[in-house]
């Protein structure tokens, strides 16, 4: 009996191990890997033309610091700050508006009018609605993850019994 369990349990970490994630298309096995969006808030807005540049009032994400932009220049905020829309960014890098909060990643900035902008200065599309769809992608990859380890498990069990 221990002998199954300790090859249940091998069995298990080599399936967690080599989960893929990334491009991939159908092989000759049953075994496939969907190209998912980053399980961030990140999705940028294709159609946007504006790039980032800094404005009075500005918060950015940095160095796990609040930046506030004011008279030409980035100074550490000491407190939250509240943006035209109402978004509240707070000194540890969440954004919270109307019950729902995003973490800010590194190098993030938002206008003072509540639009978010990645690192690289492009447009964040929808960071709001972007997030709940990031923890929903999230969890059914877990779940796939979680469903393909039962069944290597039970393929391995079956396999010592015999």
């Amino acid at each position: 009996m221990k002998k199954i369990f300790f090859f249940v349990a091998i069995a298990v970490a080599v399936v967690a191990c080599n989960n893929n994630s990334g491009d991939a298309a159908m092989s000759g096995d049953d075994t496939a890997t969907l190209q998912t969006p980053p399980a961030d808030h990140t999705h940028i807005d294709m159609d946007a033309t504006a790039t980032y540049q800094a404005e009075e009032g500005d918060v950015r994400w940095q160095n796990e610091k609040l930046l506030a932009y004011k008279n030409g220049t980035w100074v550490e905020a000491e407190k939250n700050i509240t943006l035209d829309d109402g978004t509240v960014i707070t000194v540890k890098g969440d954004a919270r508006k109307e019950g729902k909060t995003i973490t800010l990643k590194e190098g993030e900035s938002v206008k003072k009018t509540g639009r978010f902008f990645d690192k690289a200065g492009k447009a964040v599309s929808n960071a709001w609605d972007a997030t709940k769809e990031a923890v929903k992608d999230a969890g059914e990859a877990v779940k796939e993850g979680a469903n393909k380890a039962g069944k290597k498990a039970k393929e391995l069990v079956d396999s010592v019994k015999n």
